[in-house]
């Protein structure tokens, strides 16, 4: 195949001299891989030993390739080995496509002044399945195309801009042929690439709106048939093959012999991809992120990048692009490595003079590696404009540590630790579980994880179990146990570094003391109760060590102790979840409360796993991959989105938090109600309406105050490889920083605001809500002063405008002394050309000069020409001679060591000024939890006003000696909201509401049958919302509720089994039975839904009939149980503590031997007794099986029924029969018979 018929980026760095030709925006590269060897996902990650780590760190210095200093492990990097002499054949496949600009690309053309090459296509949507062939693209930048109709001979004159004069050379095979005369090859590395400089001149047609799709013939990439590539011949690092348990799926064996044979650059790739055999390597070249062999392919099918040409698979894009691309691998379950360039040519060439080395490529590091649970929203990760954070999910996801210990009792400890690395929130706990791991899969519920770490062979069964069923689409992975998963003692030498809390245990956060045995003693120990948690904390810190934002997280210090719902105390409420953040309101008042009242204070409603996902409180735990829900309208329902109307991230945050736990304390959830109640009255309408204005405006300062400590750690700029990086938009770059700064000043203006606003009504009559007073009143933060101080500090409009900040005089006084002390140089320079002038008598005399050549004094050549040696010729012009002398020549030195000085500084201010925000950070944090509180409390006002529902205040009764659960005319809040959005529709949909009550002087048990799809499931499903709604002290749809704290739902609803825990559909019904059982207290509400339906029908009763009566006999708490064994309801007719109910409905054509005939009509309404049938057969007609096979159905069904009361009838005249005499002979026929 002609070498016109392939692709290269090259052409796309021509334009033509030809003004008025025709520009073309399609691209024009082919995009089908080959055949490829498909990417391990999830693979579990080890490392390699001390030994071979400091053999690979030799290599990489001597390549120049480098990990953070401070990380010796880090810093090792392995070899793989890929070389292919065979050039795949491409045939060219024309589809037509929508050619578009990317605003990046195209904006960052625009600021360089230059061209430049945009090797991608238009990305999809990282959370939608990208389409592998066809696939469209587009070009991304506006250059003028070359012609495919043009004649390879013609005489078209073409104009080369100094990048893409760089950028071919480095296409060139030797040093020798590069130009590097040319400012622009001062950031790229002409060593990566081996091309010969000819196939630049492949240019082939190209036309609008066509995008070129390579197809392969018969070729393979080189890198599928590299024996040490082969599955088969795979070894890690240390030489361990995927078959040995010892083997480390994070590294790579590359050969010395393959790396020998590559070019400098390669090999850096080479030795950075097999210490990250399990990262796709984003590799600095120039301006360009490149990716090569496996991680190339992983890039075309993901990122609808195109391949480009050569041997080898390779594609890229452009450094702006990074976020975008990075985000969309990371969502999909990759690891992605950012490898930049950490010096320029120039500064290799002054590093090889010093060292005496030959070196050709310039060094690299790796600047930070992202994970699904490690992500931070950076400045590379973001976009332009004000509030890039804003269009980022808002929900938490959490990186998370587990150490799991079985004492010789049988009994389960967990450790664990988790973060939420946008936020630099750390969480740390030890408790002990239950069998069936209901504890740590409550954790999973209501703290997402989206990565899970845990100790290699050190887990049991039944903890591999939970992993694989309920977090199966969590990324996880096996740490080596002591290497990579500290003990307790290693993870609390690694707090005392100085990067991170330091020596001094007093400073240390108050969480963390209270693990200690002795929290003032010079070597702190670990207490024994929490050496599990010690050493989840240590995984953690290891894991955000390799990433590279160990520092950034740990010097937040954040750090909360987790407990479990299940086993929070009044004391341990108070310091758990940071979602308690305002019960530090809470605690400080009504401590007179009655003894009943103070049994609930300090205690939160226990919802775990299974009842949130039952019951659909919160969304369900999905993959990090964004795959599509099986029932998206589920989800869009669930009950934390239909009270959602929260204007922030992080009030949206807090209110699922609030969701997740609810509380019992009654100060808790009267501050609340009265809240809620005083922000929908009347009077205040104007109040709210302008508040929901304000709060609308606020950016997600939560995240944000991250960003900005991160961006004034002086470590960052110091010793982070990402302070030595070589980026080539600092200005864009720049002005995403200061974007960041200048919205977080905003949004605090903004909550200021907000406290203005609601003092303008301290003068109303109306008394305000102690809640609402507790956030915005006297005890807010006083930070006026700090905002005045950062208005005044700088010019806002020029530091975006220009992309620096400079402080005013008096803001920073390092700076101002440095500029004091330059001025004072040039001043005793101006005074010495004053003296000169004097002394030799003429005005005339000035300085000359640019640069290290300035303060030349300029003396005419007629006084010059009697001068003496003190005075030195420099250089001279026409009738002048320019000379220095000593004194002259000491003064320049000192102003230029002044200008050094104040340079250094000048560059580090923009970090100051950062500081200087974080410094603040106490007063800003608790600004954005007041804004968080008071935004909830709007959110669920908005909620009550705006749900089209008869709403009321929920009662709660804590002076009762039985549990009480009493709802008037309740709706299901979720469905509800459904059926309103349908009205609107003018859908003709209703919701039917329903009285229920348990407890008090009636029974607290219900037993409901009703015919199938009647309504039953919702109802208990809808008494159990109600009562998580009441309980976070949220207004209801009902007409009436009054209730006393519910301490736990339980519920054992549908029939699943969990296949990849070897768990039944059966099992998992008993398994959550006995779990009910063993916890519910007199306090609790169980929901249970047709329990024994996943065995046999005398099985499935007997155990139904079982269960039942010990909870209304033993445990007497507050519970809904359904069931279709109508022979259950006789058998428990006579328990006092058992109220049988039953969802009435209204039967036509009701027809004894046709059940075809039969029209149902479902009321909806709880009705009191039983009801007589279940009528499966309708359910069996309007789901659309045919009336042959439910007549067939029926028939099969009245001989199934008539068998047993036969042969109890053949018994009794059987019995009758011995009874009267009968002889033997005649007794023996009719037994016989039966």
């Amino acid at each position: 195949m002609s070498s016109n018929r392939k692709q290269t980026s090259l052409f796309s760095f021509f334009s033509k001299a030809n003004v008025g030709a025709k520009e073309d925006g399609s691209s024009s590269r082919p995009t089908v891989p080959p055949e490829v060897m498909k990417p391990r996902e999830n693979v579990l990650v080890d490392d390699m030993s001390k030994g071979l780590a400091q053999k690979w760190s030799k290599k990489l210095q001597k390549d120049g390739i480098d990990t953070p200093k401070r990380c010796a492990d880090e810093e090792d990097l392995a070899c793989s080995p890929i070389k292919s002499s065979t050039t795949p054949k491409r045939r060219r496949v024309v589809l037509s496509s929508d050619s578009e600009s990317d605003n990046d690309a195209t904006a960052d053309g625009r600021n360089a002044n230059q061209t430049e090459t945009v090797r991608m296509s238009s990305p999809q949507d990282s959370r939608q399945p990208e389409p592998r062939t066809p696939t469209l693209f587009r070009n991304s930048d506006r250059r003028t195309s070359t012609p495919r109709s043009a004649a390879r001979g013609a005489t078209t004159r073409y104009t080369v801009s100094g990048i893409a004069q760089s950028f071919i050379d480095s296409f060139r095979a030797n040093e020798e042929d590069m130009d590097v005369s040319n400012v622009s090859t001062s950031t790229l590395d002409r060593t990566i690439y081996q091309v010969n400089e000819h196939q630049s001149n492949d240019v082939s047609k190209k036309e609008t709106k066509k995008a070129i799709i390579d197809d392969c013939e018969s070729e393979r990439f080189p890198h599928l048939d590299f024996e040490f590539l082969q599955p088969n011949k795979i070894r890690d690092a240390d030489g361990r093959r995927t078959t040995d348990p010892d083997y480390c799926p994070r590294t790579l064996y590359v050969p010395d012999a393959f790396l020998k044979q590559q070019t400098p650059g390669h090999r850096q790739w080479w030795l950075a991809k097999s210490a990250y055999f399990d990262t796709v390597l984003f590799f600095k070249v120039g301006k360009f992120y490149e990716m090569y062999h496996m991680d190339a392919v992983i890039g075309v099918e993901n990122l609808n990048l195109t391949y480009m040409r050569g041997k080898f698979a390779h594609c890229g894009f452009p450094e702006v692009a990074y976020g975008r691309f990075a985000d969309q691998l990371v969502s999909r379950g990759y690891k992605v490595a950012r490898v930049e360039q950490t010096e320029t040519p120039s500064q290799l060439e002054e590093r090889n003079k010093v060292e005496m080395n030959r070196e050709k490529v310039v060094r690299r590091e790796i600047c930070r590696i992202t994970s699904a649970g490690t992500r931070t929203y950076g400045v590379l990760d973001s976009c332009d404009g004000d509030c890039a954070l804003d269009a980022i999910e808002s929900t938490a996801r959490h990186l998370l540590a587990f150490v799991e210990k079985i004492s010789p009792n049988e009994s389960t400890t967990y450790g664990v630790c988790f973060i939420d690395t946008s936020v630099g929130h750390f969480y740390i706990g030890e408790f002990v579980d239950d069998s069936n791991r209901s504890s740590i899969r409550t954790l999973f519920a209501h703290y997402q994880p989206s990565q899970i770490l845990y100790q290699r062979g050190r887990i049991s069964s039944a903890t591999q179990s939970l992993l694989n069923s309920v977090a199966s689409a969590v990324i996880k992975e096996a740490l080596i146990p002591n290497k990579e998963f500290p003990e307790a003692d290693c993870a609390l030498k690694m707090l005392a570094n100085k990067l991170y809390l330091g020596d001094s245990v007093r400073e240390w956060p108050q969480v963390v003391r209270d693990m200690l045995v002795d929290a003032n003693a010079l070597n702190p120990q670990c207490a024994p109760q929490f050496r599990e948690a010690m050493a989840a904390l240590g995984a953690v810190l290891w894991y955000l060590k390799r990433s590279l934002i160990d520092v950034d997280m740990i010097t937040m210090h954040q750090f909360d102790k987790y407990i479990p719902p299940s086993l929070e105390s009044r004391q341990g409420s108070k310091d758990s979840q940071r979602m308690n953040d305002e019960n530090r309101f809470y605690y400080n008042i009504c401590q007179n409360a009655e003894t009943k009242e103070d049994y609930w204070r300090g205690r939160r409603l226990v919802l775990d796993g299974v009842s949130l996902y039952n019951l659909n409180i919160v969304p369900p735990l999905d993959s990090v991959r964004n795959t599509g829900l099986r029932d998206p309208t589920s989800s869009k329902y669930s009950l934390y989105n239909t009270i959602n109307k929260c204007m922030t991230p992080f009030g949206k945050r807090l209110l699922r938090q609030w969701v997740c736990t609810p509380s019992c304390d009654a100060d808790v959830l009267r501050s609340r109600q009265d809240a809620i109640e005083w922000l929908m009255s009347s009077h205040i309408k104007a109040f709210v309406l302008k508040a929901t204005d304000i709060l609308r405006k606020i950016p997600d300062l939560e995240r944000i105050i991250q960003k900005i400590h991160t961006l004034g750690l002086k470590y960052r700029s110091t010793q982070h490889p990402d302070g030595r990086a070589i980026m080539f938009e600092p200005l864009r770059y720049n002005r995403r920083k200061i974007g960041d700064l200048l919205a977080a000043l905003s949004g605090f203006e903004q909550a200021f605001e907000l406290v203005k606003l609601y003092r303008g009504l301290q003068s109303d009559t109306q008394p305000c809500s102690s809640l609402v007073e507790r956030c915005f009143g006297t005890s807010f933060p006083d930070i006026s002063s700090d905002l005045n101080h950062f208005r005044e500090a700088f010019d806002h409009k020029k530091a975006r405008d220009e992309a620096m900040i400079v402080p005013e005089k008096g803001v920073d006084r390092e700076y101002d002394e440095v500029i004091e002390n330059v001025n004072d140089c040039k001043r005793n320079l101006d005074v010495y050309l004053l003296t000169i002038r004097k002394r030799l008598g003429c005005t005339n005399i000035q300085y000359f000069g640019t640069g290290r050549s300035r303060y030349q004094i300029e003396i005419p050549e007629s006084i010059a020409k009697n001068l003496g040696n003190e005075f030195e010729l420099k250089s001279s012009r026409k009738g002048y001679k320019r000379m220095v002398t000593d004194e002259s020549i000491r003064l320049f030195e000192i102003l230029v060591a002044a200008e050094t000085k104040r340079d250094v500084i000048r560059h580090d201010l923009m970090r100051r000024v950062f500081a200087d925000f974080d410094s603040r950070a106490a007063r800003w944090t608790s600004v954005v939890e007041r804004v968080a509180i008071f935004d909830v409390l709007i959110s669920l006002a908005r909620y009550s006003q705006s749900s089209g529902l008869e709403m009321c205040r929920p009662e709660f009764v804590y002076d009762s000696n039985k549990s009480l659960l009493d709802i008037q005319a309740g709706y299901h809040p979720c469905l509800a909201a459904k059926m309103c959005a349908a009205r609107e529709e003018e859908s003709n949909i209703s919701y039917i509401p329903n009285d229920t009550l348990l407890g008090g002087d009636h029974p607290l048990t219900m037993l409901l049958t009703g015919p199938n799809m009647g309504g039953k499931s919702t109802l208990m499903r809808q008494v159990a919302v109600l009562v998580v709604l009441a309980q976070i002290g949220s207004f209801v749809p009902a007409k009436r509720m009054r209730l006393s704290p519910v301490d736990r739902i339980f519920t054992r609803i549908g029939a699943n089994d969990r296949i990849y825990a070897g768990q039944s559909t059966f099992y998992v019904e008993l398994n959550e039975t006995k779990i009910v059982l063993n916890n519910a207290s007199a306090h609790s509400l169980v929901v249970m839904d047709e329990l024994g339906r996943g065995t046999s029908t005398y099985d499935g009763t007997a155990i139904a009939y079982a269960v039942l009566r010990d909870l209304a006999e033993r445990v007497q708490c507050r519970t809904f149980f359904s069931t279709h064994y109508h022979n259950l309801c006789s058998a428990v007719r006579s328990i006092p503590n058992i109220k049988l109910a039953h969802m009435a409905c209204v039967v036509d054509n009701e027809n004894e031997v046709d059940p075809t005939l039969e029209n149902v009509t479902f009321l909806y309404t709880l009705s009191d007794g039983i009801c007589p049938k279940s009528y499966g057969f309708f359910a069996a007609k309007v789901s659309g099986i045919k009336p042959e096979v439910i007549r067939n159905a029926f028939s099969a069904s009245q001989l199934l029924s008539e068998c047993p009361s036969k042969k109890l009838s053949r018994l009794h005249e059987l019995i009758k029969a011995a009874k009267s005499g009968c002889g033997v002979e005649q007794l023996s026929r009719m037994i016989a018979a039966m």
